[in-house]
């Protein structure tokens, strides 16, 4: 699909997941798979918001969105998968917090832990993850197409998808959900008269 990021398959997401060095690449990955957030979005979580004070993990993400004229609140529930990376990327962070560096960010930038890293850099993890395994198409906005299209796929309510991927409309929404031919063929193969 020209002009828009390649969804990407079952073995695909395997197949980054083994090429992600660190584990804060690795979560900045399922992060994008398991919530369909815009990569500008993830590096803006802060810890706050998906950790609590005694270091659990939230069973809800919140997000704030900034839309045109108004605010648009996003609760968006933390999948067991990426609660189970989140879990282990927690000694990251607190092992900054012993080095003196704490940072309120998930994602702290290693020049400045008051930044979050940025959207260049997390793109550039991303693109080189996909490079290396060979995978065209691909980019950092391949995870929140591949999250929303497999939830339409699995037959999620258009209106429930919209509520997580914060889309100011239905008709946005459809123009960016993959259609798999597989899917055509199964409408019409349904067909009992």
């Amino acid at each position: 699909m020209p002009g828009k990021a390649k969804v990407l398959s079952s073995k695909e997401i395997q197949n980054v997941l083994k090429v992600l060095k660190s584990p804060r690449d690795k979560l900045l990955f399922a992060a994008g798979l398991y919530t369909g957030l815009r990569i500008s979005e993830i590096i803006g979580i802060k810890q706050e918001h998906v950790y609590t004070a005694s270091g659990g993990i939230r069973n809800i993400l919140k997000i704030t969105r900034l839309k045109k004229k108004n605010t648009v609140y996003s609760n968006i529930p933390i999948h067991p998968k990426l609660r189970e990376q989140l879990l282990s990327y927690k000694k990251n962070l607190d092992h900054l917090e012993e080095l003196g560096t704490p940072s309120p960010w998930l994602f702290p930038s290693t020049d400045d832990p008051e930044e979050h890293i940025k959207r260049v850099r997390a793109h550039n993890i991303l693109k080189e993850a996909f490079e290396a395994i060979g995978i065209d198409g691909a980019s950092s906005h391949s995870m929140r197409r591949t999250c929303l299209t497999n939830m339409s796929r699995a037959g999620i309510p258009l209106r429930t998808i919209q509520e997580i991927s914060g889309h100011s409309n239905l008709s946005q929404l459809q123009e960016y959900l993959a259609v798999d031919p597989a899917d055509s063929h199964r409408a019409i193969m349904s067909l009992r008269y």
